[in-house]
């Protein structure tokens, strides 16, 4: 009965970890097309960053590049990235994606904006759910700092200071 039960708990927790990844949409052409797709965008970057590495390897990369894409060529939505802080993700390259998805989620679900800080820090926090997820991940010195900064409030203070960085 034990060895039933111990079964059935690993298959429900299995079951949770690997999620449906959501299908690749078409990548939108016009302007109207991109705004229509903003739906289609947060539900990814939100499977992206609540998806263990290594679960649905090949739907990650497909979702991948088609976040890529998409945020190549959206008209509505831009991103800033600065070296300082794609650094966090040396080690584990797969979460740069998390992250640029993070933040670009937050400028759509908050009226296209433009506050960098902002989004940079919710795209740092998407890559750090992800990160903790385990998964496919190496462990990572400096983003365990960040984490730490996070857990004691000064995320902001740290993102402040990495996009003043060059």
């Amino acid at each position: 009965m034990k060895q039933l039960f111990f079964a059935s708990l690993l298959l429900l927790s299995t079951a949770a970890m690997a999620q449906n990844a959501p299908k690749v949409p078409e990548l939108p052409a016009t302007k109207e097309e991109f705004v229509k797709s903003e739906k289609d965008f947060i539900s990814i970057a939100k499977w992206l960053e609540s998806t263990a590495i290594g679960i649905e390897a090949g739907n990650r990369k497909l979702l991948n590049a088609w976040t890529m894409a998409w945020l190549t060529n959206s008209p509505t939505v831009t991103i800033t990235v600065r070296a300082s802080i794609l650094k966090l993700f040396d080690k584990n390259p797969e979460l740069m994606m998390v992250y640029m998805g993070g933040y670009a989620r937050y400028c759509l679900e908050n009226s296209y904006s433009k506050d960098e800080l902002k989004c940079n820090i919710a795209g740092i926090k998407a890559a750090i759910n992800c990160y903790n997820l385990g998964g496919e991940i190496k462990k990572d010195k400096a983003l365990a700092k960040v984490i730490e900064k996070d857990g004691e409030g000064k995320l902001e203070e740290w993102v402040t200071d990495a996009m003043k960085a060059k």
